[in-house]
C-alpha cells in the first residue's frame, strides 16, 4: 500500500497520472477525462469578424482551433448571412439560403459545430430577413426587419428557420452532451438601430422587436418540444447591452422594456457600460453587479432550466487602443472576479483575434488575446492558466469526493487561483 502511494504521489507530480491515480482507487479514468471535458469552467471567448489571420485554415476553423488549444471547452460564433463577408470571409454558396442550409453545407461552419466544444453560444440571424449590403459596408438593420414594425411574413419566415436549425441541432447532436445556447448581438444597437442613445425608443419598433424574440423563443421552444432528444440541450437567449442608461435614466431598453415580455430562458449582457467607465476593481465590480441584478429582476421563474442565475456575461473586454498590455489584462481579471461573484455562469472576453479598425488610424483597435503579429498578450495566458488550475481543481475534487464540484463550491475556489491573483 505504501509503494502505491509514492507511485501515484509521483506520478502526480511529474503530470500524466491522474487517470491512473482514479484507476488505481476504483474510478473508471474515462468517466472522469469526460466529466473533465464537459464541466462548464465559465470563462470563455469568441470569434467574429477577425481582421488577420495566420494559417491556410478558414478564419473560423482557425479561430476555433485556438480558442480550443487555449483550453476552452466553450465556442461562441455568429450564423448568419455575412458568413462569407465581414464575419468569416467564407466562399459564397449560393445555394445557402437558410440557418439549416448553412449549418449543412458551409464545411468550416459544419467543422466547429462538430468539434468537440461541450458549449456553443451561437449569434443566428434568419436569411429570410436579410438584405445584402452594399459591398464593403456593414449596415446591422439590413439583417431585422422590425424596424417600424415586424410583418407577419418574416415573423413566419424566422420561425421556420430557427424552428428547422433547432430541430436538426436535436437530431444531429442527440446523445452528444453539446449545449447550444442560440441568441443575438447587443439587442439594445437593434432597437435603437441608429446608434443615438439619447433618442427615445421608436415604440413601433420597440413593438417589432418584443414580437420578433417572442418569435425566437417560441420557435426553439416548439422544436424542442416536438423533436425526441437526450443528452443534448438547446436555448435562446437575448442580448442586452445599454443597462444604465435604464437604471439610471428610466430610459426604455431592452432589459426594461422586453425582457418581461419574453421571458427568455437566458439573457446576454454585453457589460461595457458597467466595466469601462471605472478605474478601481472595487467601482468595476460594484457598477457590473448593478447591472446584472437590474437585468435580473425583470426575470420571472421559469421552469425547465437548469438551477442557477440566468444571466450571464457575453461580452467584456478593454482594447489597447486605451489600455496598455497589463491594464487589460488587469481589468480583465477584475471583470472575471466580479462575474464570479456575482454567480454569471458564463464570462465571455471579446475577443480572440481583433476585429476593429480605427476609421481614422487604420489601426488595430486591441480587442485580442493574440495580437495581428500572433504574439500572445498577457490576458491569452491568464486564461490559458486559469483553465489548468481549474481542470485540476475539478480533477482533484472529484477523486476526493467521487463527483465533480457544483457551480458555487467552483466559483468559490476560483476566485483563489493564481492566475486571478
Amino acid at each position: 500500500m505504501k509503494l502505491m502511494y509514492i507511485l501515484t504521489g509521483a506520478l502526480l507530480l511529474f503530470g500524466g497520472g491522474f487517470a491512473l491515480y482514479a484507476l488505481l482507487n476504483g474510478k473508471n479514468p474515462d468517466h472522469l477525462n469526460q466529466l473533465l471535458d464537459d464541466y462548464n469552467y465559465v470563462i470563455g471567448t469568441q470569434t467574429v469578424g477577425s481582421k488577420y489571420q495566420f494559417t491556410d485554415e478558414t478564419m473560423l476553423v482557425e479561430t476555433a482551433k485556438e480558442i480550443k488549444n487555449m483550453g476552452s471547452n466553450l465556442l461562441k460564433f455568429s450564423m448568419n448571412p455575412r458568413y462569407c463577408t465581414e464575419n468569416y470571409g467564407l466562399p459564397k454558396n449560393d445555394s445557402i439560403k437558410s440557418l439549416l442550409d448553412l449549418a449543412t453545407m458551409e464545411p468550416s461552419v459544419k467543422k466547429v459545430l462538430d468539434m468537440d466544444f461541450k458549449y456553443y453560444h451561437i449569434w443566428v440571424y434568419g436569411f429570410s430577413q436579410y438584405t445584402e449590403e452594399p459591398e464593403g459596408e456593414k449596415r446591422d438593420t439590413n439583417q431585422i426587419k422590425f424596424i417600424g414594425g415586424y410583418p407577419d411574413e418574416y415573423a413566419n419566415a424566422l420561425y421556420q428557420e430557427l424552428y428547422d436549425l433547432t430541430s436538426y441541432f436535436l437530431k444531429k447532436y442527440n446523445n452528444s452532451g453539446k449545449i447550444f445556447y442560440l441568441g443575438h448581438w447587443e439587442g439594445d444597437w437593434h432597437l435603437r438601430w441608429h446608434f443615438d442613445r439619447t433618442k427615445p425608443v421608436d415604440i413601433q419598433t420597440l413593438q417589432g422587436m418584443k414580437k420578433w424574440e417572442l418569435v425566437r423563443q417560441k420557435a426553439i421552444d416548439d422544436a424542442k418540444r416536438d423533436i425526441s432528444h437526450e443528452n443534448v440541450e438547446i436555448y435562446n437567449y437575448i442580448e442586452v447591452n445599454l443597462v444604465k442608461i435604464g437604471m439610471e435614466e428610466g430610459a426604455a431598453t431592452v432589459t426594461n422594456s422586453v425582457l418581461e415580455v419574453v421571458n427568455p430562458d437566458y439573457v446576454s449582457y454585453s457589460a461595457y457600460d458597467t466595466t469601462n467607465p471605472y478605474k478601481s476593481e472595487e467601482a468595476l465590480t460594484e457598477g457590473l453587479h448593478e447591472g446584472l441584478d437590474y437585468i435580473e429582476s425583470f426575470l420571472q421563474p421559469k421552469s425547465g432550466l437548469p438551477e442557477g442565475k440566468r444571466v450571464w456575461i457575453g461580452e467584456y473586454g478593454s482594447p489597447t487602443v486605451h489600455y496598455s498590455e497589463e491594464e487589460q489584462n488587469e481589468r480583465s481579471v477584475w471583470s472575471i472576479k466580479a462575474g464570479l461573484k456575482w454567480g454569471s455562469p458564463f464570462i465571455l472576453y471579446w475577443e480572440l483575434y481583433n476585429n476593429e479598425i480605427d476609421k481614422e488610424t487604420g489601426e488595430q483597435v486591441g480587442y485580442w488575446m493574440i495580437d495581428d503579429s500572433g504574439e500572445k498578450q498577457k490576458i491569452w495566458y491568464t486564461y490559458q492558466q486559469f483553465y489548468e488550475e481549474a481542470r485540476s481543481f475539478v480533477n482533484r475534487y472529484y477523486l476526493d469526493h467521487g463527483d465533480v464540484p457544483d457551480f458555487d463550491t467552483f466559483r468559490d475556489k476560483a476566485l483563489e487561483f493564481n492566475a486571478l491573483n
